[in-house]
C-alpha cells in the first residue's frame, strides 16, 4: 500500500483524488481472492481494491474502511486503482445504481439540502432539476413552487410533495455521469468533488 497517495502528471504535482477517501461500498466481489470493485464515499469514484488474504466474500453494498489507518483496515490490503467502467461486470453495472441510492439515503442531509433545497436555473431555459431523468421544465417549475422558501426537511417530504423518488433519480444521474465523463453539467462535481 502506498502511504503517499500522490500522483504527478504532465501539468505538475496533483493530489490523488483517493488520498483522503476513507470509506467505500462494494459493488462487485465475484470470488474469494478476486479484486473488490467499490464506489468511494462520498465522491463516487469506481475503483478496485485488493482484499487481505483469507478475506471472505463481501456482500454488495457492504461498507468498507479503506483509509490510511492500517489498524482500521479489516478487509482492504491495498488500492489497485480506478476501474475502467467498460470493463465492469454486468453484475457491477446492475448494482452500481442500487448501491449509490443507498449511499444517498444514508446521508440525506447532503442531498436534500445541497441539491434539492438550493438548485436553481442553469440557464434561461433550464433548471437544475431537469438534469434528473424524467423531470422536464413543467415538473421542475412545479417542484420549485412546492419547495417554496423553506425547502424540504427530508426525502420523505420531498418525494410525497413532488411525486418522485429523489434518491433514485439522483442515483440514476450519478450513474450517467460515471458512465459518460463528458456529460455536462456534472452533479457529482458540483455536489461531491468540490475539493479535487
Amino acid at each position: 500500500m502506498r502511504n503517499d497517495r500522490r500522483r504527478v502528471n504532465s501539468a505538475g504535482d496533483k493530489q490523488d483524488p483517493l488520498e483522503s477517501v476513507e470509506w467505500c461500498r462494494v459493488i462487485d466481489h465475484p470470488e474469494v481472492g478476486d479484486a473488490l470493485v467499490v464506489v468511494t464515499e462520498p465522491a463516487m469514484h469506481v475503483i478496485r481494491l485488493k482484499p487481505k488474504p483469507n478475506t471472505t466474500l463481501q456482500a454488495v453494498g457492504e461498507r468498507l474502511y479503506m483509509g490510511t489507518e492500517e489498524s482500521k483496515r479489516e478487509i482492504v490490503q491495498e488500492i489497485l486503482g480506478f476501474a475502467r467502467i467498460r470493463d465492469l461486470s454486468s453484475r457491477a453495472f446492475t448494482e452500481l445504481p442500487v448501491v449509490i441510492q443507498k449511499m444517498i439515503e444514508d446521508d440525506p442531509d447532503v442531498f436534500v439540502n445541497q441539491f434539492f433545497n438550493r438548485a436553481g436555473n442553469l440557464s434561461l431555459k433550464m433548471h437544475a432539476f431537469e438534469l434528473l431523468q424524467g423531470v422536464g421544465n413543467k415538473k421542475a417549475m412545479e417542484m420549485v413552487a412546492k419547495r417554496g422558501r423553506s425547502g424540504w426537511e427530508n426525502f420523505e417530504q420531498l418525494n410525497a410533495e413532488c411525486g418522485i423518488n429523489g434518491p433514485e433519480l439522483l442515483a440514476a444521474r450519478f450513474v450517467m455521469e460515471i458512465n459518460d465523463r463528458g456529460l455536462q453539467p456534472r452533479l457529482i462535481d458540483l455536489l461531491l468533488r468540490k475539493d479535487e
